[in-house]
């Protein structure tokens, strides 16, 4: 049987800066954090494909957004934990507001500045532990390494949500269901099946939408209910991923596989080993489009590989894939 692996959104990395040719509207600089080790991206083996293979998923990623001009940097750190985690990966938000907020790396890419001065913009943290594939043939007994990073680096562009298990945000001290607290973009088209929000305009958890946050597979569930992601699913709201058992930086921030069971979709919270999406569906070009990227293209414009530069830098993430059967990503 396979195992499918789930993505979680944390992570932080140096070393390596990787730039996408000059005609690329997003350019990508890791840096990649040696864990003294000599495991991960320091592998004297691997080391050096590795860090390719992740440049060239921030390409097939990037090629999405070519209508956007924006520098942004990651730190990235190696592990070898076999926890169940693929990676994780992030970006903090732009204030310590209440509100729905974008995040640094979303927010750089919208409006062209820079939210955090001179700190980077995202961090990932890669587990070697796992079996990777770092080609475009990925072995049914590894997981896809380019697919992985497409997916953590999504949750750095806020494709992520910030509603804790018991409703809360970001915010320290708050009220659930009384205060206003800080969640991401994403979290305003959060809902319950009949489309009502888990978090008012005001930032305000609605307590009586909390048993949807674990509600299962089916209308019982938590929803994705942007006007653009419920047109490219035929009018409906969007299964997000909401066990009944909370599941820390899998629930609600991924769509649920245990609904789209026939599609493979990238943003799905656990992937098996072999080839995973690599191209973005309909739904999640939708949610894109709903929390700001107006502009995103519903084909990848094609980046040339001659165009990438090299050099070194620093960066860093959060977010989180899982492998499937007992494993996710973020």
């Amino acid at each position: 049987m396979k195992t499918k692996t789930i993505f979680l959104a944390s992570a932080l990395t140096a070393g390596l800066l990787a730039q996408q040719p000059a005609q690329a509207a997003l350019t990508f600089q890791f840096n990649y954090i040696d864990p003294g080790n000599g495991i991960g991206f320091f592998d004297p083996s691997l080391g050096a494909a590795r860090k390719n293979a992740l440049k060239q998923g921030a390409a097939m990623l990037g090629a999405y957004f070519s209508n956007y001009n924006a520098t942004l940097t990651f730190d990235v750190i190696s592990e070898k934990t076999n926890t169940g985690a693929l990676a994780s990966a992030g970006s903090d938000t732009i204030n310590l507001n209440s509100g729905f907020q974008n995040t640094v790396v979303q927010h750089k890419i919208l409006n062209g500045t820079d939210a955090n001065g001179a700190a980077v913009d995202g961090k990932i943290n890669w587990d070697f532990g796992q079996p990777w594939d770092l080609d475009d043939n990925v072995s049914t007994s590894a997981f896809d390494f380019k697919s992985t990073a497409m997916h953590e680096l999504l949750h750095a562009f806020g494709f992520s949500s910030a509603i804790g298990k018991n409703g809360g945000g970001f915010l320290q001290g708050v009220n659930v269901g009384q205060d206003a607290d800080q969640y991401f973009v994403y979290d305003k088209f959060v809902t319950d099946h009949d489309g009502n929000r888990m978090v008012d305009d005001s930032g305000v958890f609605q307590t009586s939408e909390l048993p949807d946050l674990t509600g299962g597979t089916g209308n019982n569930g938590a929803f994705f209910s942007g006007p653009n992601a419920k047109a490219a699913n035929g009018g409906n709201p969007v299964n997000l991923y909401s066990p009944t058992t909370w599941a820390e930086g899998s629930s609600i921030a991924h769509l649920d596989d245990d609904f789209f069971t026939s599609q493979n979709l990238l943003m799905e919270q656990a992937t098996d080993t072999g080839p995973s999406a690599r191209t973005l569906s309909a739904i999640e070009i939708g949610i894109l489009k709903d929390i700001g990227y107006t502009q995103v293209s519903t084909t990848p414009v094609p980046i040339p590989a001659a165009g990438w530069l090299f050099g070194t830098g620093m960066m860093a993430l959060f977010g989180l894939r899982r492998r499937k059967t007992g494993v996710s990503q973020a």
